[in-house]
């Protein structure tokens, strides 16, 4: 349960890391959470896995201090932050002290702005390799604003040359996913052709867009 069936690390995965492996790792909390949300001027909570001894947390190139691991102490042994995050593109660097020292980072975008009942999607295209299309659909309100927290079960479907990749059981491998961060992927394999892809939900204007 650590992993998906496509060997994704879970983010349980780093927690179990931490406690069992015996060489030095570091991981900040949430390489797969690209928009936080919060107040302006409202401590976030950090965490850091690492077997290491301690462990410096930089928060835009600024030190928030130096913890030191304490198995006993939950959670992440002690190794956590609150720290206030700046509207907009926030870095996080955790630089673990050992044997060796070893650096995990991080960026994500900091959201201070409200937002009302899941209205629509912001549609959006990734190429990835050997002709696959990675297809992500961000639920906004009436305003456009992203709805982080939107936990709506998202459809996808597809017309023309390419197919879904589905049937995966991965969060970007099957065709109904519940979104994650307020949003939902799939991967397309355009078969060296033009598709329209649908994107559907509950009480959720439906979109569409083209991949080629």
């Amino acid at each position: 349960g650590v992993v998906e069936r496509d060997f994704t690390k879970k983010e349980s995965y780093y927690v179990f890391q931490s406690y069992w492996t015996e060489k030095p790792m570091v991981h900040i909390y949430g390489h797969g959470w690209p928009v936080r949300w919060g107040d302006a001027d409202e401590e976030k909570e950090v965490l850091v896995y690492s077997n290491c001894p301690s462990v410096e947390l930089f928060v835009n190139g600024q030190s928030q201090g130096i913890r030191k691991r304490n198995s006993q102490d939950f959670p992440a042994a002690g190794l956590r932050w609150n720290v206030k995050l700046a509207k907009g593109q926030n870095t996080l660097r955790a630089v673990a002290a050992g044997k060796e020292a070893l650096v995990d980072e991080l960026s994500f975008e900091y959201q201070t702005a409200k937002w009302g009942k899941e209205h629509a999607f912001r549609v959006t295209s990734t190429p990835k390799e050997d002709g696959i299309v990675e297809v992500e659909a961000q639920l906004v309100d009436s305003n456009g604003i992203r709805c982080l927290d939107s936990r709506v079960f998202v459809s996808f479907d597809i017309a023309g040359d390419g197919e879904l990749i589905q049937n995966q059981g991965t969060a970007t491998g099957s065709r109904k996913v519940q979104a994650r961060n307020g949003r939902a992927q799939m991967r397309v394999r355009t078969q060296g052709g033009t598709s329209c892809v649908a994107v559907k939900a509950d009480k959720v204007q439906t979109s569409f867009i083209t991949v080629q």
